[in-house]
């Protein structure tokens, strides 16, 4: 590093206005600059402690890839493919370490000594938040006053809400199209799911009975993903407020903005009807509202609450009706498993009986509930490696030592498909999670430790009750002309997926092609 510090200091000494600068100054200040760059890429190739670590040498070098895979939407299959490329550990970007073990994982979430990256910060709409603090002082206290909100408890109070505006507002638009059609549909389930966990989470978070999938009304989660696209383009090109960037994005900050002010009106709408008297109902905008710190009894400000209602809906939306939409993709693809699913629950609630599947009865069904954890593990809709900053002293894992200030991401698909840990990770096995129910805590979409989603348990709320009324009301299959069939096979024998891209959460690039079903009222099974 001696040489590097060496040609900085000669560039500061050069560092004077370019025009005042002879051809003999600027050569040498080129050629400063040219051994300054050879130097940097020497010590971060052979030198640096994190020389030794696989990786590409791009990654070693510069975060030019890192940056072109998340502009490109292919952040979300890099980070799976990587984990079989390089294995264990591997280096993203300079400075920037991947994990993929499980233990090693676990030991960065299971407490705040590895504190959120500061990229994190890109993801506050208008206040830090829950799921963007980097403060483990600030977590902590939001957990306490959030937590309540997201108890099986309170969530059972809110669950026929979530029946009306998922399960039984899917049967009452598939009916619909049914009988219009006269008795065979083809739906986009992709388009329909992102609508009904919409109208879920508009309604218990913003109070406000959106009826977005009967209605076809798509705003509010076109604000989710444009919001998505805004972070993502911030991630790369900085922050959108200032200038050029601000220009280049105007129609994005402007969405944001008008999904700020949702979020600002619906909150304040529950708080003008409160003052009139009205009774305080069952839902996370009015738990966030009296919600208050147990040890100083502070209560959230405006402005916090709506950071934490947008969060919990940009977190939520995406990341629920995804990993429903990879669920009857992977059944499609898998016929024997599709077949067993409808079984399982055909037996319990015949298709002639006239009543909606409730959570804690599609809990009691361990093979569909399986088939959700199967589709979090092998198509986590998490992204990028989460990135957490190494503590003061450094850490070691797998026989490397990280000195402290190295991000470390922790790679949610790598250690889904982590192969110490799960038989033929590459297949889509549902029985693995019937045979050995303690899987489930090896599955790391929902994070894990401290940091672990607040929302975990809506979301499979939401999940559970959509999917099982779908097998118990319908017989479903793929067009005939569906690209991605059981038949069609990748290198490995297992039936080929649809393309996915990143834009925050791992969607299918092609929805409108590839989320395609043909749908009919179910027969007896």
């Amino acid at each position: 590093m001696f040489i590097v510090r060496l040609v900085q200091s000669w560039i500061v000494q050069f560092a004077a206005p370019v025009d005042s600068l002879g051809i003999g100054q600027l050569m040498l200040l080129a050629s400063a600059l040219g051994i300054y760059l050879v130097g940097l890429a020497v010590y971060r190739l052979f030198f640096s402690p994190l020389s030794r670590i696989p990786g590409t040498a791009l990654s070693k070098l510069t975060v030019a890839k890192l940056n072109f895979d998340m502009l490109t939407g292919r952040a979300g299959r890099v980070a799976h493919a990587d984990y079989y490329k390089h294995g264990d550990i591997y280096t993203l970007a300079p400075n920037f370490v991947v994990l993929n073990n499980p233990t090693d994982c676990r030991s960065v979430l299971s407490s705040h000594r590895f504190v959120k990256s500061p990229i994190y910060n890109i993801f506050a709409l208008v206040d830090d938040c829950l799921f963007t603090t980097s403060l483990p002082e600030l977590a902590n206290a939001r957990r306490k006053q959030i937590g309540p909100a997201f108890t099986h408890a309170h969530l059972a109070e809110m669950e026929p809400v979530i029946l009306e505006c998922g399960a039984k507002a899917i049967k009452r638009k598939w009916d619909t199209l049914i009988d219009q059609a006269g008795g065979t549909v083809e739906v986009n389930y992709a388009h329909h799911f992102s609508l009904v966990t919409c109208d879920i989470l508009g309604t218990l978070g913003y109070g406000q009975r959106l009826n977005a999938l009967q209605n076809n009304w798509a705003q509010l989660h076109s604000w989710v993903q444009r919001f998505n696209k805004l972070m993502m383009l911030k991630f790369v090109f900085g922050d959108p407020e200032h200038l050029p960037q601000r220009w280049l994005f105007r129609g994005l900050l402007k969405s944001k903005d008008k999904f700020i002010a949702f979020g600002n009106n619906s909150a304040q709408k529950r708080r003008d009807m409160l003052a009139k008297g009205m009774e305080k109902p069952k839902d996370i905008l009015q738990a966030l509202l009296d919600s208050e710190d147990p040890d100083s009894k502070i209560k959230m400000t405006p402005q916090q609450i709506t950071a934490e209602i947008t969060g919990f809906l940009d977190a939520g939306t995406d990341t629920t009706s995804q990993t429903l939409s990879w669920a009857i993709h992977s059944l499609m693809l898998h016929p024997q498993v599709y077949h067993k699913a409808v079984a399982e629950v055909r037996a319990k609630f015949p298709p002639t009986m006239d009543h909606t599947i409730t959570y804690a009865e599609a809990k009691a069904m361990p093979y569909v509930e399986a088939c959700i954890y199967e589709t979090l593990r092998i198509q986590a809709v998490s992204g990028v490696p989460l990135p957490r900053i190494v503590p003061k002293g450094g850490a070691t894992f797998q026989g490397f030592f990280l000195p402290e200030g190295i991000q470390v991401g922790v790679n949610i698909a790598g250690a889904n498909h982590h192969m110490g840990t799960w038989d033929s990770p590459r297949k889509f096995m549902p029985e693995r999670f019937v045979d050995n129910p303690g899987l489930k805590q090896n599955v790391f979409t929902f994070s894990s430790g401290v940091r672990t989603c607040p929302g975990r348990n809506l979301a499979n709320y939401e999940m559970l009750t959509i999917l099982a009324n779908i097998l118990k009301d319908y017989d479903i299959e793929n067009p005939k002309d569906a690209l991605f069939t059981p038949g069609r096979l990748d290198n490995h024998g297992n039936p080929v997926t649809m393309p996915s891209k990143q834009n925050l959460t791992i969607i299918p690039c092609y929805p409108d092609r590839d989320c395609r079903v043909i749908v009919r009222k179910a027969r007896e099974y």
